[in-house]
């Protein structure tokens, strides 16, 4: 679910306001592991400068879908094989009617060429859907020059064959803060008000987001879909992982059975930009019998609790590792082999010292008796 940090009144949207924004951001994060793994903004020079500045090791990605719907007006504008007739002019209205369905065909035959390299997953098919959609542009140079000058020399924040390669955990566009500034709008009613009521009116969104998260971790802990509860290399995930999370991985399940575990089949993109379980890994794990388990799923899918996790600086298992060495040494020998079996299961969780029994045994009916013969 989304949920807000914090919140700023800026008079200006000037580089200046906007480091001393992200730095009381930055701020914020108790610890550098918490530092965010991407910022999405939109095509804002200053905000995008600030935020590789504040923010040196987070990538930096712009949001597709306002680039596209800016791409959409200026198609719109220039791609049309007839202009527009001078005022005051005689014009044919079945003509006028003819050409405008015309344009419109334009306009949906660019725009699908555009989602298309958009969203082409790799460099091999952005290449030929450039190709595609500058055929489908050709008529249009002035269009052409707009997206090479404005957008193209910023594809590595926007195209998906370069975003994939990153930790983005599938947030390619700033819609969500917009929905979320949309709730709070909702909450402050007017634009005129002072700091104090403010304050108030955005303490009480939070406090209806806390209690919406804490209802969606207790779904994710304790609600399990019925598709899930016969998979076995899930179930270790069930209660500790979020829903969204087994959705993606279960997909990625039905995937896995569709090729071999090759990298180049796969393209591991949810291992990548989503830190989950990709399809060739999980038929890697398939083909030798093995779960997934927790260290497999990013720290991200497996907050399902509000409490901040508390970090023990003095903590340590030295004495207890002593005590073990000690009882090893005074041990029989069978009890060593026990002490031994539970310390490689903790060591080494993705093994197990279990096999198969040598002949299946029967669990139905009684035992058939044999029959003498006279």
């Amino acid at each position: 679910m989304t949920y807000s940090i914090g919140f700023t009144f800026l008079h200006f949207k000037l580089h200046d306001n906007f480091t001393w924004a992200l730095i009381m951001v930055k701020g914020l994060l108790s610890s550098k592991g918490n530092m965010p793994k991407v910022i999405v903004t939109d095509r804002d020079n200053a905000l995008m400068n600030v935020a590789g500045t504040v923010f040196p090791e987070t990538n930096t990605m712009l949001c597709f879908f306002h680039i596209g719907k800016n791409v959409r007006a200026k198609c719109i504008t220039d791609c049309k094989f007839h202009a527009k007739p001078p005022k005051g002019a005689i014009v044919d209205k079945k003509e006028l009617k003819k050409n405008k369905v015309k344009n419109i065909e334009v306009v949906e035959k660019v725009v699908i060429a555009w989602r298309e390299l958009v969203e082409s997953p790799t460099d091999e098919s952005y290449a030929s859907n450039l190709l595609k959609f500058k055929e489908v542009c050709m008529p249009f140079p002035e269009f052409i020059a707009y997206v090479e000058n404005t957008v193209f020399y910023l594809k590595e924040k926007i195209l998906r064959a370069w975003t994939n390669k990153v930790m983005h955990l599938g947030c390619r566009t700033t819609n969500i803060v917009e929905s979320a500034h949309g709730v709070l709008k909702k909450y402050l009613r007017s634009s005129v008000g002072d700091l104090a009521s403010c304050w108030d009116e955005m303490h009480k969104m939070l406090a209806v987001q806390f209690g919406e998260i804490q209802g969606s971790f207790g779904r994710n802990k304790t609600v399990l879909e019925h598709k899930y509860k016969s998979i076995k290399m899930m179930r270790e995930l069930e209660g500790y992982v979020s829903r969204r999370a087994l959705k993606f991985i279960y997909d990625e399940l039905k995937r896995s059975k569709t090729f071999a575990y090759h990298k180049e089949d796969c393209g591991c993109v949810k291992k990548t930009s989503y830190g989950l379980p990709c399809a060739c890994f999980i038929a890697m794990k398939s083909k030798q019998k093995l779960p997934l388990v927790l260290d497999d799923i990013y720290p991200h899918w497996k907050r399902l609790c509000v409490q901040r996790e508390e970090i023990d600086d003095n903590f340590f298992v030295m004495k207890e590792w002593n005590c073990i060495q000690e009882r090893l040494k005074t041990s029989p020998y069978n009890m060593k082999l026990y002490i031994k079996e539970m310390m490689h299961q903790i060591a080494f969780p993705k093994t197990t010292n279990l096999c198969p029994p040598s002949k299946k045994a029967v669990t139905k009916g009684a035992p058939k008796r044999k029959r003498t013969t006279l």
